[in-house]
């Protein structure tokens, strides 16, 4: 009998004994945690040049598929815009502070021309998240150089055709906002806090910030009586690029200028326009000043020291530029 119950508890604890055993080795799988952590995946450092150059071939390849509007808007498109879908805009006016008190855009905020721009260039970006900001100065000049640069930093912008306009300028009484009496405010609006947006491209940025720090006084312009009397005594310190169409460069442009039009034709002349501008200052004409405005800054931060010409070559119905005065000379 003895011998009968030691036998089944020998048993038993045999029978136990397994089932721990698959117990434990089915445990491991589900239950264990890795020995070693999950690495962080490196991701390889900016090359600022790359990146600067690549954002500004996007930039000009974009013009003519993916943007239509030359990354301009008429007056009259804004008002239509602002009237039905205030919402979708945020308006930037980089006029001086006086200017801007005077009159301005209801609900455009004030971020003058210059180092304000590079210092509010988050909130700037922060502002405009999901919406496209639109840019307005005197005449679309300066708009155009501030547009482009808030563009490769990743903000959908336009700027205002024309600017602001008005009889305060010469040549612009009936362009512009103000020029087509289109309503103005004087009650200022502040910079909104919101939270914050990430940027695409911390060499972009800095690139962008470093053009508005470090702008010279005459805004990367030069105005027509310099050129014409630059150009009169040293030609061969400049080298001039017509961003206008092929056939209106035929019909007349600067003596000495080359013709790359402004869109992807730029891009694939990054480098040659380079090349052959060095120890030279670029300078970019087109019909208004502001489609050269943007090829201006946008040669600036590739490292082309580059002017846009005030004002353009002028064109038909606009009484400034280089082709309004018979006494600036005219080639085919």
């Amino acid at each position: 009998m003895l011998k009968r119950k030691l036998s089944l508890f020998l048993t038993s604890l045999a029978i136990v004994g397994l089932l721990v055993t698959g117990c434990g080795q089915a445990q491991p799988a589900a239950t264990t945690p890795s020995s070693s952590p999950v690495a962080a995946v490196s991701l390889p450092a900016e090359d600022p040049a790359k990146a600067i150059k690549g954002a500004v071939e996007t930039y000009f390849n974009d013009i003519g598929s993916n943007v239509k509007d030359s990354y301009k808007i008429a007056e009259k498109d804004l008002k239509d815009a602002l009237d039905k879908t205030p919402d979708k805009y945020v308006i930037l006016d980089v006029r001086r502070a006086d200017a801007y008190a005077q009159g301005h855009i209801k609900g455009a905020i004030n971020v003058p021309y210059g180092p304000d721009i590079a210092k509010n260039l988050d909130s700037i970006r922060a502002i405009a998240k999901d919406k496209t900001l639109i840019v307005a100065c005197y005449t679309g000049q300066t708009a155009g150089q501030t547009d482009s640069l808030l563009n490769v930093a990743g903000i959908k912008t336009l700027s205002l055709n024309s600017g602001m306009g008005g009889s305060g300028t010469a040549g612009f009484e009936t362009r512009g906002w103000l020029g087509q009496k289109y309503p103005t405010v004087t009650e200022p609006t502040v910079m909104p806090t919101v939270p914050a947006v990430a940027s695409k491209s911390k060499a972009i940025d800095e690139a962008v910030q470093k053009y508005f720090n470090e702008l010279p006084k005459d805004s990367n312009k030069i105005e027509l009586p310099v050129m014409k009397d630059a150009l009169a005594k040293e030609a061969d310190k400049y080298y001039l690029v017509d961003v206008r169409k092929a056939e209106d460069f035929a019909k007349g442009h600067i003596k000495g200028a080359v013709n790359i039009s402004y869109g992807p034709d730029i891009a694939k002349n990054l480098d040659s326009i380079k090349e052959k501008s060095k120890g030279k200052t670029v300078v970019v004409y087109c019909y208004t000043g502001q489609t050269a405005g943007q090829t201006d800054s946008m040669l600036n931060i590739y490292g082309i020291p580059t002017k846009s010409l005030n004002f353009g070559f002028g064109m038909a119905g606009f009484s400034k530029g280089w082709s309004s005065d018979k006494s600036y000379e005219v080639v085919q």
